[in-house]
Formats: structure tokens, C-alpha cells, sequence
């Protein structure tokens, strides 16, 4: 970016702008802030440039050898090497950033600023929910001691933060803002894949109550225990997480889990609400439950589901469309012709993978080959996305001053560095399912 302002012309590079996680209009701000300078004078007597630049960067020692870099990192090829496996590898890495970073009470940062070297204050306990769950998967698929342990560490550490009696045998995870519904069916989830799960008996019991309270006939599910208020936000993702708590619940024959009709029943009222005003963000969490719905049934409804919403998903994905898309962008789910349905986003990713993973599974189950193909490329090319955003080695970390902090860890975007739990913990769970079902998604390219 260049600024010309009475004489004065100051550039700024592409690698600084990305190091120092800055727009141009924040540049631009503080240029006007550090000058006293209006909008207006600036628009009478000033000028903005953009201009691209090739960008290298240099090893420092002896030989010098240079890594030319996209946007701040080196750019992932469209389709995997022979031998590579960006599943495994996503894993692994994110893996080693959860261990590197966990406290010895067992507590993740939820959100990480590289540019400032600062832990966020933020925090969300969904989010936080959904990395002990994600990691608990693992430890399972690698039967690895270290991880499993870590993973129970942080459960704990999570309940012990947030778990709530709040009366009438209910159990609720309570944060500052409220208690949702989404946080309580995550958290039972948590506990019942947790192989330690019977040190928690008590408080999934009491949440599994506190899910099953929230049920309602005409919307499926309330998404709010508390502020009144706020009863109906972030329905899409909260009703399909609780339906896969029950899903799941259901499947291993646990006597607080809802009958088969009230799945359906309620399931039947989900589908009916997307229909009236469909959003992507409904698809990933309602796959997962019908997926497992169908596994335990048979039933051709879950099926028919699945298939339909992640076919609708698919048209939402970037690869070589628009015309003249950055290469370090293929692979996202983002329509900028629909953008009430939200920004890019590195954890928006990797929860259409999971979903397409179980699609993917399902669509090979009933022989729908032309379906499984098409949702093996499209997890290809998400996974191909998320390496991109994942930093990998010191050249995508030039900048980052404490770099355990970071490694293996996930940006929120190409040109947004900001590491937060949820990204990592959505592309660890696709990963591990991806690993689990041996899908090997290589047709990024086509």
C-alpha cells in the first residue's frame, strides 16, 4: 500500500502489512492519527496506491537460499504429492500445538494474537468444548496415552470452569454472557466419547437433562437457558448439535437418551425451519446427526437429508472460481454473492469438512458413487485450504516471535494471522473422521 499525503509518500510492504495483522484501513488511521489529519484533507490533498509485490524471504545464513512466499507463506499445491497425506499431517500438527500449549491445569487460549505475542481475553466455551472432544478423538485413533490424558485435563478443566447446577436436575455450561444450549450439548458430547467419561457421570447426566429441557415442538430446540431474551439466536448451530448429542446418546443406549420418534419428530421440525430460510451453517452439525441417525436406523430421511443439504453446500466452495482468485484462497467456503451467510473463516472450513466427511462415508455406504466422488474433491480441496492457513515451518512464522505458541496452529485467514481454538479444533475433528473412514481425499486438482 502506498500513501501520498502533501509531499510525503510512505509504501508499505505486503510482508509487513501481513506481520504487523493490519488492513489498509487501519494503515491508513493511524497515518491520519499520527498526522492530526481529517478524512477530508486526506481526500483534498492525499492519494492511495495498491500495488503487488513478489515476496521473498531469506534464510540468513551462509548460502542465503530464498523461499518465495504468498501473502506471507508459502503457497500449498493444488493436489498432494505422492506420499503426502495433508489429513495426517493437518492432525499432527494441530496435535502438537494442543499439547505445546495446554496448562498444566489443563486450559487452552482460545484465541492468540502472533502479531502482539498476546493471549486474547476473549473466550467461548462451545469452542472450548469442541477442542476437548476433537482431541479426545485422537487420543483414540492413535490409542495415544500423552493425548488422551491431555484431553481429559482439559475436560476437566473446562466442566470445572463452566458446569453449573441450575436446578431441577439440570446441569447448564454457564459463561458471562448466558447459558446455551449449543455449550451444554457440546460439553455432554465431550463426556460421552471421553474414555474417562465415568469420572463425569454426574455432570452429563445433569446436562443431558438440561439438553433434553430445551426441546420444543414447533422449533426443534430453544437455544437459550438464560437471558430469556436471547432464546432463538444461533439456532442453525445449536439445534444440530444438540440433535447430535441425542443421536449419538441414542446410539450407545443411554437411558437419559430421547426416543427414536422424538429424533425424528424433531428433526423433521429442523428441516422444515431450514427450508424456510436456509444457511450453510445448518448443514455441518444436522449431517453429522443424520448420519449417525442413519447408521442406527436405516432410516431413508436422515439419508436423503444429508445428501441434499451437502450437495446445496458444495456450490459455496472457491477453487478456481471467480476468475483471477488468489491461489492461497482455494479450497474456502465463502459466497460473496451471499454474504449474510458469513465471512471466510479457517474454522467455517473445517466444519463443512466434517460434515462432507460423513457425507462422503454415507454416499459410499448406499453406492452413490457420482456423490462420493464429488464430496471426496470438495474434502480435498478444503483440506488444501486449511494447510495453507496452517503454520508449518519458520517461513510461514518469519514473523512470530514466540513460535510455540503458534506452530501447527491454524490463521483465521490468509490475511488474518489471529490463531483461535475453534479453527484448530474444527480442522482436528474433520481430520480425525477423514483418518477414521480411510478416505484419502486426493482430487483437489480436478
Amino acid at each position: 500500500m502506498e500513501i501520498a499525503y502533501r509531499g510525503e509518500v510512505l509504501r508499505f510492504s505486503p510482508t509487513w502489512i501481513l506481520a504487523t495483522n493490519r488492513s489498509f484501513r487501519r494503515i491508513l488511521d493511524r497515518f491520519l492519527k499520527q498526522r492530526n489529519t481529517s478524512d477530508a484533507d486526506f481526500t483534498a490533498y492525499g492519494s492511495l496506491r495498491a500495488f503487488s509485490a513478489r515476496q521473498f524471504l531469506l534464510s540468513g545464513d551462509d548460502e542465503a537460499v530464498a523461499t518465495e512466499l504468498f501473502r506471507g507463506a508459502p503457497l500449498v499445491s493444488p493436489s498432494p504429492t505422492i506420499g503426502e497425506d495433508r489429513a495426517d499431517d493437518l492432525a499432527q500438527g494441530i496435535a502438537q500445538w494442543m499439547l505445546d500449549n495446554l496448562s498444566n491445569e489443563g486450559e487452552l487460549p482460545y484465541k492468540y494474537w502472533p502479531s502482539r505475542g498476546m493471549v486474547s481475553p476473549a473466550d467461548n466455551a462451545i469452542r472450548q468444548f469442541l477442542a476437548s472432544l476433537s482431541l479426545a478423538r485422537l487420543g483414540e485413533l492413535r490409542s495415544n496415552a500423552e493425548i488422551r490424558e491431555a484431553a481429559r485435563r482439559n475436560l476437566r478443566f473446562n466442566l470445572k470452569r463452566y458446569f453449573r447446577n441450575i436446578g431441577e436436575g439440570r446441569g447448564a455450561i454457564v459463561e458471562r454472557t448466558g447459558a446455551k444450549l449449543g455449550a451444554a450439548a457440546l460439553a455432554a458430547l465431550a463426556i460421552l466419547e471421553s474414555p474417562a467419561s465415568a469420572e463425569f457421570l454426574p455432570e452429563l447426566e445433569m446436562l443431558a437433562a438440561g439438553v433434553n429441557s430445551l426441546a420444543d415442538k414447533d422449533r426443534g430446540f430453544r437455544t437459550f437457558f438464560f437471558p430469556p431474551e436471547r432464546d432463538g439466536d444461533n439456532w442453525n448451530f445449536y439445534s444440530g448439535e444438540a440433535l447430535l448429542f441425542w443421536a449419538e446418546a441414542m446410539r450407545r443406549g443411554a437411558r437419559y437418551a430421547p426416543t427414536l420418534e422424538q429424533c425424528v419428530s424433531t428433526f423433521a421440525c429442523c428441516r422444515r425451519r431450514h427450508y424456510q430460510a436456509r444457511n450453510p451453517a445448518f448443514v455441518p452439525w444436522h449431517t453429522q446427526a443424520c448420519a449417525s441417525l442413519f447408521n442406527r436406523t436405516g432410516r431413508r430421511e436422515f439419508a436423503g437429508f444429508v445428501l441434499e443439504a451437502n450437495d446445496w453446500l458444495l456450490s459455496m466452495q472457491q477453487w478456481d472460481r471467480p476468475k483471477g482468485l488468489p491461489p492461497d484462497l482455494w479450497g474456502r467456503f465463502y459466497d460473496p454473492q451471499r454474504p449474510e451467510f458469513g465471512p471466510p473463516h479457517a474454522a467455517s472450513t473445517g466444519a463443512y469438512l466434517e460434515g462432507l466427511a460423513d457425507a462422503m462415508t454415507l454416499a459410499r455406504e448406499i453406492g452413490d458413487e457420482a456423490r462420493a466422488a464429488a464430496y471426496e474433491r470438495a474434502i480435498a480441496r478444503g483440506l488444501r485450504s486449511l494447510r495453507q492457513l496452517q503454520f508449518r515451518s519458520q517461513h510461514d512464522a518469519f514473523y512470530v516471535s514466540r513460535r510455540e505458541r503458534v506452530m501447527g496452529a491454524l490463521r483465521t485467514e490468509a490475511y488474518d494471522n489471529a490463531v483461535r481454538i475453534d479453527s484448530a479444533a474444527h480442522a482436528l475433528a474433520a481430520s480425525v473422521k477423514i483418518l477414521q473412514h480411510g478416505l484419502q481425499p486426493r482430487g483437489g486438482n480436478t
